[in-house]
């Protein structure tokens, strides 16, 4: 696969996440607009806005995205409440996740304020979401945010299809899936950027799980830094 492809293949995933939120949300402001329920419109139309402004943010990162095989990408670091971030990236999910027939059930430990990049953590969590609704077959699936230690740990836990011993080190690597394609669409990138974008701030992610009974990916991003990311 030449250059050319493998970055159109990321940019696709990377557009493609966001998109299905976005025209559901619109959906709804449509309904609640028919229903007259002005209330109900505003809100939907304020997530709407924010889903926008972020798809829009991702076509910068896509500029990005080329340089993490050559070990170049560079976020920017700054004072974040992840708390808050990761609060309002399920939030923006919920809709799609319900959609799914999946529940979403999460805990989030308030006021994890640390140094990291805003876009690379919301990308963290809407790919690893977005997994979990795709291979989580309906069933419930569990997001928890919790800091010990200076480390803030994102876990997410879905009750699916699973992934066997041989695939769970596979999957992170590019354009490489645990299933075939016949059965679920997909690139095989989401989780590949995860990694990256994960280390690159200086932290990692893992994941354990059995073929049959789900999987449960966790990331590990370091609180606190006293300098940009390199």
């Amino acid at each position: 696969m030449t250059a050319r492809d493998d970055f159109l293949a990321v940019a696709a995933n990377e557009l493609k996440n966001p998109l299905t939120p976005i025209m559901l949300s619109l959906e709804l402001v449509r309904m609640a607009e028919k229903s007259g329920n002005r209330s109900q419109s505003s809100a939907e139309l304020d997530r709407l806005e924010r889903l926008i402004k972020h798809f829009a943010s991702r076509t910068h990162m896509l500029l990005e995205v080329a340089q993490i095989s050559s070990k170049k990408l560079q976020l920017e670091a700054a004072e974040l409440n992840l708390s808050e971030l990761v609060a309002d990236v399920v939030n923006d999910y919920n809709l799609l996740i319900a959609r799914s027939g999946s529940v979403m059930i999460s805990s989030i430990q308030n006021e994890i304020v640390g140094l990291f990049d805003r876009m690379a953590v919301s990308r963290i969590v809407e790919n690893l979401l977005t997994n979990a609704v795709k291979y989580g077959r309906g069933k419930p699936i569990e997001l928890t945010l919790t800091a010990a230690s200076g480390i803030a740990q994102i876990i997410v836990r879905d009750n699916g299809i699973g992934i066997a011993d041989g695939d769970k080190e596979r999957i992170f690597n590019r354009f490489e899936r645990a299933v075939s394609r016949d059965t679920h669409s997909g690139f095989g990138v989401g989780l590949w950027l995860v990694r990256n974008l994960a280390e690159s701030m200086d932290g990692s992610i893992t994941v354990i799980g059995e073929s049959g009974v789900g999987s449960t990916f966790t990331v590990n991003l370091p609180i606190k830094r006293k300098e940009i990311y390199e």
